[in-house]
């Protein structure tokens, strides 16, 4: 069983990373993704290595053209053999994608962590197009954990009139009303290229609506992990980490049976 965990830790953590750190340490994750670190690259180069040390794993901190970096964090007992960080400079916050060797998986696991432009979700859903292509690397096995950062499909609309304006223009569509309504062209851009949202998921088929709640600030689940067609019968559970106000998203979770990875979906890869 593989443990992944997602946490936008708010602006590098600062003085609550030991709260995070325990948020972090009561779940034990194998590879554990982390969205606005920053200062962790350009400000302060003790800040990946303290981090490493509290957690006891490997950093893998990918650039990003607002200093908002992501970072993919891996315990020792998975071997990565590739970090790709290429085409990272394409979005906002960046991306970083490892190409990971783990026990019950012939194949490499692409796994991703990367944080979506908040500003524009026509924008958001050209950076999720160059994610989607990252993920199928490599075989086809590939999971994007992160702050996606816009509407996703089929959950509930949020009270609009309760949000920001600033978040209101970039991430609604007026409805047929004039009203505003969630943009989902992330979420449809991520279904087109057969990635599946795991919270959307879940809530569905084991009837647990409590999993779309929101994650984030602005009212909106915006913290979402999506798995490719391959990777999907894997997935055994997934849960939400209250942050505690160490944050002002919560984390996410998701366990993977990587012996019930479906073969059969690899074929036209």
């Amino acid at each position: 069983m593989l443990t992944m965990m997602s946490f936008n830790i708010q602006t590098g953590g600062g003085e609550r990373w030991p709260r995070l750190l325990k948020a972090i340490r009561d779940v034990g994750p194998d590879v554990l993704a982390l969205q606005e670190c920053r200062g962790w690259l350009d400000n302060d180069a003790r800040q990946l290595a303290d981090v490493e040390h509290d957690l006891g794993m490997r950093g893998l901190i990918a650039p990003s053209r607002s200093g908002f970096h992501t970072v993919l964090m891996i315990k020792p007992a998975v071997r990565w053999t590739g970090w790709e960080v290429t085409y990272a400079g394409e979005l906002l916050h960046g991306f970083g994608a490892a190409k990971l060797e783990v026990a019950g998986l012939t194949l490499p696991l692409v796994a991703i962590s990367t944080h979506l432009t908040p500003y524009s979700a026509a924008a958001a859903a050209a950076e999720a197009q160059i994610l989607i292509a990252r993920a199928y690397r490599h075989g086809g096995v590939g999971v994007i954990l992160g702050d996606i950062n816009h509407c996703p499909l089929s959950d509930p609309e949020p009270p609009w009139e309760r949000i920001p304006p600033y978040n209101r223009s970039s991430r609604t569509l007026p409805g047929p009303d004039g009203s505003p309504r969630a943009n989902t062209i992330v979420g449809e851009v991520l279904r087109a290229g057969g990635m599946t949202d795991v919270a959307g998921y879940l809530a569905e088929s084991r009837g647990e609506a409590s999993l779309r709640r929101p994650t984030g600030a602005g009212l909106v689940r915006v913290d979402q992990i999506h798995v490719t067609p391959a990777l999907l019968p894997a997935v055994t559970d997934y849960w939400l980490v209250d942050p505690h106000d160490a944050s002002d998203h919560w984390g996410m979770v998701v366990t993977l049976d990587l012996t019930r990875v479906d073969a059969t979906a690899l074929k036209w890869i």
